[in-house]
């Protein structure tokens, strides 16, 4: 667990043990109900009963226990003596009605961020060092952003990134533990001292925060855009975490081409794949990594998600599909391949 997130995840933990043994109303169902409802049951075991939502659209699984506020009115299995979890950040309307209906009630982002709740914006920022201004939900990259002036959540579009997106097959936008942990858990990762992960197109740093967040001792990450490498570089450094100029060692970033990786490739035994380029620079970079495995035979893992080149791993004769499943992420696919040493 890293240690900048130490005090957000007590304040958590704090409210959501007060709820073991009781109903829940999860009140919201945004970017921080989402995460709530994830973080609840992935540390706690803790499912919510009731969700509140006034997004009725027709991309809403119905199948998840939504409701309308009105559900307070009915009483329905003894809701009003519930615990609700407020997630929508800032809104004065869903604390007054559960204050009309006597609830015992936590606001999650007002616990979380107090006087911090809302962001101005930078007048002077370029859209690769903007932060997201407004109000703050309840997420372990924007707490970091609040507390520690980081830039990990504002995307970037594909147009602004090298030769209009010819080197890159989608615009930058994060990917953290919500997304990344459960793909992390389906892979059975155990990371000891000796594994080392590396982030292809890491863009801030967001994923390779998450695999030191996860327990990874040793991350890599490699970007061609100079801009997000840079902001990625401010990150750690705002976070008081120490970047090496040497692979396998901490936290190694580098800027540059990722087709031209050798060498370097061989600290590595995991590498992360979240559609970062295309088949012109996909296939010399699985190439690089099956002249590392014959350089130095090793069992290597491969996550690749929104797996478009499968065949490309594939036809490199030293990789077999291992595992096969959908993520919690923009693009649900994810594979999972293996090397054995």
């Amino acid at each position: 667990m890293l240690e900048v997130l130490r005090e957000f995840r007590e304040k958590l933990d704090n409210i959501m043990c007060k709820a073991f043994g009781r109903r829940i109303v999860l009140y919201g169902y945004g970017r921080t109900g989402r995460f709530l409802d994830w973080y609840a049951e992935y540390y706690h075991g803790i499912q919510v009963d009731f969700i509140i939502t006034d997004d009725w659209s027709p991309a809403i699984p119905y199948s998840l226990p939504y409701f309308r506020d009105s559900l307070f009115d009915f009483n329905y299995k003894d809701v009003k003596d519930s615990i609700v979890w407020l997630a929508l950040p800032g809104n004065a309307e869903a604390r007054k009605k559960c204050e009309e209906h006597g609830l015992e009630y936590y606001d999650f982002a007002e616990i979380i961020y107090g006087d911090r709740l809302v962001a101005s914006e930078d007048d002077y920022a370029t859209v690769f060092t903007r932060r997201k201004s407004g109000i703050h939900d309840v997420q372990f990259v924007e707490y970091l952003e609040c507390f520690y002036n980081c830039n990990f959540v504002t995307a970037v579009e594909r147009k602004y990134l090298i030769d209009g997106g010819n080197l890159t097959s989608a615009r930058y936008a994060i990917s953290a533990q919500r997304e990344i942990f459960p793909i992390l858990d389906n892979c059975h990762v155990l990371p000891g001292e000796e594994d080392a992960i590396l982030d292809f197109g890491c863009g801030k740093g967001g994923a390779m925060l998450t695999f030191l967040d996860y327990g990874f001792k040793n991350v890599g990450g490699v970007e061609y855009t100079a801009e997000l490498y840079d902001v990625a570089v401010q990150n750690f450094q705002n976070l008081g975490i120490p970047t090496s100029p040497t692979a396998g060692k901490g936290v190694s970033l580098l800027c540059g081409d990722a087709a031209k990786l050798t060498d370097v490739l061989d600290v590595y035994n995991w590498f992360y794949f979240f559609d970062p380029f295309g088949r012109p620079v996909f296939e010399p970079v699985i190439e690089n990594i099956r002249a590392s495995y014959q350089r130095k035979p090793r069992e290597i893992h491969i996550i690749s998600i929104n797996p478009r080149f499968h065949d490309v791993i594939e036809s490199s004769g030293i990789f077999t599909l291992t595992g096969q499943f959908c993520g919690a992420t923009r693009q649900k696919v994810v594979n999972v391949y293996k090397a054995k040493a």
